[in-house]
């Protein structure tokens, strides 16, 4: 690309789950080696601006990216030669651009059959108007080209970063924090992420007879008062569920919880079980799409399927944790920190992912 080029990068998810993650990261990572070219922040300017370097451009966005599928604005896009668009839900515009496909699940799980068909046309127009297909694992790289019949050549995996300032924030509070006989879930309440087996299996567990608790933040108020609505009276006496939690209260349950359980059907990565490994909380996990690809060398997956294997994981889990505590914790952190790309690095990938494509514009 040349400086006379302009790329809007799209910065809508800014702190929503996931997708907003990885935004983050793009943005942190292109302000440690800012780009030459002209880029256009679009999004919440003030979320973008802490985040944004000299010389980006800010084209404020107050609309949540959620609304319509993401389309009530699809025609008042910035003007810009190339855009990056962070999440499959984006404008179905014929423009140049990268897309993070992050996974199919939907395809799947979780509504009708009619439903699922015009989430998969959606996604099919995605995948057409986009060049590269960025996408955040070998599993999600896969589905995306069974499910949406893509050429293995388009979709390009990012490698997730190793993020240090999560990490040191983390084992701040740690250092002088008092650690509780808890399991921690993070995510939203759906149907792949598999909760019910996960109640089930806890309750039997010696963990829970000795007075573990499971703590379960949700993706939403309304789904965690959905869910405690649903609860039974034995199930509220172990479960904690918070409605909504700050990153400060996030970083609290990563630094006091005895370890984190994901016990999903399936995940496209599985960003709360990277975040735990990062900053040397255990993990328990299952074998549901990429985190057995995602923790390796790190846990050992149980059938997702089986109560009394996720049952018995989570005792062994929680055994080791108790035993081996903080030092197996550090020895994680720094033999991740040097397996995994920083947070520059990954703002590295996604410029390089979509040179070819920008630089063919000229």
């Amino acid at each position: 690309m040349t400086a006379a080029r302009t790329v809007v990068l799209d910065c809508r998810w800014l702190g929503i789950g996931g997708p907003g993650k990885a935004t983050e990261f793009v943005l942190r990572g292109l302000a440690a080696a800012p780009p030459q070219e002209r880029w256009v922040l679009w999004g919440r300017e003030e979320a973008i601006a802490p985040l944004a370097w000299n010389g980006a451009d800010l084209q404020p966005i107050t609309e949540d990216p959620r609304v319509l599928l993401g389309q009530r604005r699809a025609y008042e896009l910035p003007p810009g030669d190339f855009y990056v668009f962070m999440h499959q839900q984006r404008p179905l515009r014929a423009v140049p651009a990268a897309t993070v496909v992050y996974d199919t699940i939907a395809l799947r799980f979780g509504s009708r059959r009619t439903t699922r068909a015009v989430k998969k046309s959606f996604l099919r127009r995605v995948v057409a108007t986009s060049r590269p297909i960025l996408t955040i694992s070998e599993h999600s790289k896969a589905t995306i080209v069974r499910d949406l019949d893509v050429a293995e050549d388009r979709v390009e995996i990012l490698r997730f970063p190793f993020d240090d300032t999560f990490v040191e924030r983390v084992r701040r509070i740690r250092a002088s924090a008092t650690r509780t006989d808890a399991a921690l879930f993070v995510g939203g309440f759906l149907p792949h992420k598999n909760l019910p087996r996960l109640l089930a299996a806890f309750a039997a567990t010696g963990f829970r007879r000795q007075g573990g608790r499971l703590v379960l933040v949700a993706g939403t108020v309304r789904q965690a008062t959905t869910f405690l609505r649903d609860l039974g009276a034995h199930q509220r006496s172990f479960v904690t569920v918070h409605h909504s939690c700050s990153q400060a209260d996030l970083d609290r349950l990563y630094a006091t919880s005895l370890f984190l359980v994901q016990p999903s059907l399936e995940e496209g990565f599985g960003l709360p079980a990277w975040e735990a490994m990062c900053c040397g909380l255990p993990v328990c996990v299952s074998d549901g799409g990429a985190l057995p690809e995602v923790t390796r060398g790190f846990a050992d997956p149980f059938p997702a399927t089986s109560v009394e294997a996720m049952t018995a994981a989570i005792d062994r889990c929680a055994e080791s944790a108790r035993q081996h505590g903080d030092e197996d914790a550090i020895a994680q952190s720094a033999l991740l920190r040097r397996r995994a790309p920083s947070v520059r690095d990954f703002g590295l990938q996604v410029r390089s992912s979509i040179e070819h494509e920008a630089s063919a514009l000229r």
